[in-house]
């Protein structure tokens, strides 16, 4: 199979690899099955992104550890429209994920202090709550950040 693309789309690519790579390492750090799946892609990818011609070099660089591979330049990882995305991304799923368990966290507290007769009525009452408490936690980490936040150690109190 052959593709061919321009210089823009090819840089395009290189970051979108990137950014899919970065996702990779981070769920599976110790180079396991899913790293292992798609890290010969990644290096054929990179390795024509080094090349001068018509790659993107500025974007790659060879490992200088392992002979023969390729990493990202610290262009491609702090100055790139990718590098941009993947820290809005980071950013959105650390909100979203910290109000969504807050919220199961607290409607399923309210649920063991006023249990619901049937699992049906438990369902809904629990799906309201956690969509009300989402809300009330949104407008509240739009508002404060994290500035309110404590976390409780044993009897300790630390913010």
């Amino acid at each position: 199979m052959n593709i061919t693309l321009s210089r823009k789309e090819f840089t395009r690519l290189i970051e979108l690899v990137y950014m899919g790579e970065q996702i990779v390492i981070t769920t599976d750090p110790d180079n396991g099955p899913r790293a292992k799946r798609y890290g010969s892609l990644v290096q054929k990818i990179y390795a024509l992104a080094a090349n001068d011609q018509d790659g993107r070099p500025e974007y790659v660089e060879e490992d200088e550890e392992n002979e023969g591979e390729f990493i990202p330049s610290m262009r491609l990882e702090i100055e790139s429209l990718a590098a941009s995305a993947l820290e809005r991304y980071e950013n959105y799923i650390f909100w979203e994920e910290l109000i969504s368990r807050l919220a199961e966290r607290d409607a399923d507290r309210e649920e063991t202090r006023n249990p619901s007769p049937s699992p049906e009525e438990m369902f809904e009452k629990q799906i309201s709550l956690e969509e009300r408490l989402e809300e009330r936690y949104r407008d509240e980490f739009v508002q404060n950040d994290l500035n309110n936040v404590f976390v409780m150690f044993g009897s300790d109190r630390l913010s």
